[in-house]
């Protein structure tokens, strides 16, 4: 039986991948440097603080990984207490889920506090129990740390790389399309289910959550 769902944030429940996907270039330019061209790319999959190591060690930042952190937490706080939208149909399925008491959580690389800012302000934190932060999730083991019964769980991912993961723990995965994920076609083939938003899931989530039991 499925009794619980872990949900990725950026992409997934809010509309915030944008933000995410010019951060590093808008802090490199900040202090003067010039970004690379695949810079995105290349920590598209890191968490936060890997992706921050990676950043001072090729651009020669002179200040800790802490303090990167807190400058860049501080660039994106504004966008997520003020900002961020949620995706359509989040809040939809968010209530469904919970009418059926599974258990929610956020799995997200993004910052817990952040997170939980914009997840009050869009009144969407009443349905989740709980905010697992700055995750790497391009191993299974992260979502294994979410829930340690995939059986009994749903994934929500956007991410080809998170979904290849979660798959691989074993869990049911439904994808969501978003246009900074390139390869959406192989995301579709990964997952288990796949619509071209979360709300989608809102009409069928009955017949997922059957299916799910049934594997």
């Amino acid at each position: 039986m499925i009794k619980a769902a872990i949900f990725d944030l950026d992409g997934t429940l809010l509309d915030s991948n944008g933000m995410w996907n010019d951060l590093a270039e808008r802090y490199l330019i900040s202090l003067g440097k010039t970004p690379a061209d695949d810079l995105s790319e290349k920590i598209w999959e890191l968490s936060m603080k890997s992706a921050v190591s990676l950043v001072k060690r090729e651009y020669d930042i002179p200040l800790s990984e802490d303090e990167i952190i807190e400058q860049l937490t501080q660039m994106s706080e504004d966008f997520y207490k003020n900002e961020v939208k949620a995706k359509k149909g989040a809040r939809e399925l968010l209530e469904k889920l919970s009418e059926r008491n599974i258990e929610m959580k956020i799995l997200t690389s993004s910052d817990a506090e952040l997170a939980k800012a914009a997840l009050e302000r869009l009144g969407l934190m009443e349905f989740l129990v709980g905010i697992i932060g700055g995750a790497d999730k391009s191993t299974p083991s992260a979502f294994l740390s979410a829930s340690p019964n995939p059986r009994e769980t749903l994934v929500f991912e956007d991410a080809l790389y998170a979904v290849k993961s979660a798959k691989a723990a074993g869990f049911t995965v439904c994808a969501v399309y978003d246009e900074t994920e390139k390869n959406a076609e192989e995301l579709r083939k990964t997952a288990d289910h796949y619509r071209l938003n979360v709300g989608e899931y809102v009409g069928d989530i009955d017949e997922i959550l059957g299916l799910a039991e049934k594997r």
